[in-house]
Parts: structure tokens; sequence; C-alpha cells
């Protein structure tokens, strides 16, 4: 007998090879498969700004990338628009997860410079650019900003500050899309051979109820699928089908029953690495597997964590010589 409801139809693929250079952005999946990819020597870059939920952030980092690459704005006038002080002994930045902080504006500064430019540099060379939507749902500053690119401000993350300073707004289909083309084709003039991968997040946004949820997640499935008639090479692997309609059960879910489990995030990783992984770096990620185990073993004595030590070394130069594009 049959108990689930398997995904057979992932629609267009297209194989990735371990030369490529990946960047994922956005909620869940980026850092699943983002963290996956970089324990395995991948070229990744994954959330540099923390997670990412709503379009608006997520293209809005793009565009501001895209704008220090063109010469249109600088690194410096970013983090002067963006990094502010909470007031509670720490500063953040406007268009970054709580990821990006400092104890002090400088430091703050700092590290949202190491993301600016871990983005740039990553889509200067970008091979497949991964992006995970969550939610239509963001929030602006109600006194706008000097921004060119928003009006008013809208953030990535509220940073715990008060309510009263932001606006929630839903995106149209329109908001969705037009953005996405924007951006689309100032990528595409940079790296004309990108391809696009969207997913959707399955982690489901109680505050906002149930139905209201669902009728945000289907809002970005139809926008979604409308970039996908509208672009070439724009993809979508069905992450949010694959644990709801798939699996399919709150085992699969962690213990506050929104978020994905382990096992389920094991699961829908092995689903893209059968669908998006060519057979060569396939077959490479089987045996770095291998050391990624070792590496979990906790050794029971000096002299045998010497030993394991060696023993992944050996085993790590031999997959070197095999597979030398790795490294």
């Amino acid at each position: 007998m049959q108990f689930t409801t398997p995904i057979t139809d992932y629609g267009k693929t297209f194989f990735i090879t371990g030369t490529d250079k990946i960047l994922t952005l956005g909620s869940c999946f980026a850092d699943v498969v983002g963290e996956r990819l970089a324990n395995r020597q991948m070229r990744v870059v994954h959330n540099p700004m923390g997670t990412l939920f709503n379009p608006y952030s997520i293209l809005g980092l793009l565009g501001l990338a895209l704008d220090i690459i063109d010469g249109k704005d600088t690194i410096p006038d970013i983090t002067d628009r963006y990094v502010f002080d909470s007031g509670r002994g720490d500063w953040f930045a406007w268009i970054a997860a709580s990821k990006i902080s400092g104890a002090t504006r400088q430091e703050c500064a700092s590290n949202l410079t190491i993301a600016l430019n871990e983005t740039v540099e990553q889509i200067k060379h970008l091979d497949v650019l991964m992006i995970t939507l969550g939610t239509d749902h963001y929030y602006c500053l109600k006194g706008g900003s000097k921004d060119k690119i928003f009006a008013p401000l809208v953030v990535a993350n509220c940073h715990k500050m008060p309510s009263t300073l932001f606006e929630e707004k839903v995106m149209s289909l329109a908001d969705i899309t037009n953005q996405f083309d924007t951006t689309y084709n100032r990528l595409k003039a940079t790296r004309p051979s990108l391809k696009i991968v969207f997913t959707l997040s399955p982690y489901r946004y109680l505050k906002y109820g149930l139905h209201q949820s669902k009728v945000s997640k289907a809002r970005l499935m139809v926008a979604i699928d409308d970039c996908m008639a509208t672009h070439k090479d724009v993809y979508y692997f069905p992450a949010y089908e694959i644990l709801n309609d798939e699996l399919r059960d709150y085992r699969y879910y962690n213990t506050d029953m929104v978020h994905p489990s382990e096992v389920a995030e094991e699961y829908i990783w092995q689903q893209f690495c059968n669908h998006y992984i060519d057979h060569r770096l396939s077959t490479f990620f089987e045996e770095w597997n291998t050391i990624l185990k070792m590496k979990q073993h906790k050794p029971s004595s000096d002299e045998a964590a010497l030993k394991l030590k060696e023993s992944i070394r050996l085993r790590q130069v031999a997959i070197s010589q095999k597979y030398p594009e790795m490294f």
C-alpha cells in the first residue's frame, strides 16, 4: 500500500557541478542547502546578511550589490544609511538580520561591510542563485529614509525595536514580479549564464492565522510561476510540497510544529541532490560524507584523537587527488 504522495514532477532542472559558484538567500531552505553545500567543499555563500524572509529584502540586497558593482553606490554610503543604534547597547543594520551587529557603530559597519563584499564578489562570478521566499508580509519604517531604492525604508528585520516605528504591509503579485523582473535583467547583464532556483519555505506563519499564512504562500507560489514563465533560466524546487504533501506528518516537524525537523531537512536535501547535483559531484559528496562522519566522532583518548586526525588527513589527500576541482 502507498501511504504517501511522492513528488514525481520536478519540472525543468539542471545539474550543478563542483566548480559552480553559488549564492543562497532567504528563509529556511537557503540555510539548509547552503550549509550542506559549504560542508561539502562547494564555492557557496549562504545568507551573508542572515535569514531574510520577504522578496523586498532579498531582491533589495541583490539590487544593492549590483549598484556597488555598477558603481552607482558604495559600501561606506550603504553602511551610513542602514546602521543604527538600538539604544540597548548594540548596533544593527536595517537590511540585515541580527547576524550583522556590533557593540559599536564601527563594529557593526565592519560586519556589514564584510557581508556586502562577500555578496558582491560572489555575484561577479555567480553561476547559481537560490532564493527561498518565506512571506509576502514586510515591515517598513514609518519615517521613510534617504535610501534611493526603498521609500519608505523596508527593513529585513525589526531587531526588537518598538512596534510603533513600523508599518506592516503585504506585497501584491505585481510588486513581487516587477521587482524580480528588474533584478533578473540586471543579474543577467552581469552574469548571462546565471541560473536561478526558487524555493518556497514550508514554515507556517501562525501569527497571521493558518488561512492568511496559506494565502501568503499561494501569492508567492503564483509569483514564482509567473517569473518562470516570463524568464529563462528560472527554476523551482518543490521543498514546500515535499514537506506538506509528500511527508505530510507532524513527525517531520520540529517541536514548535512549524519548522521542518532534521529528518525532513535531510530528506529534502537528498531530493535536491537527486535532481540538481551532477553525477561526478554526487559521487564526491558520497565520499566526502565519510570525512564528515569521521569529524563528528569523539575519540576516547588523546592517542585515538591523533590517529583519527591522521586518518582524516590521509583520506582528504586521496579525495583531493581524485577530485582536484573541489580543492
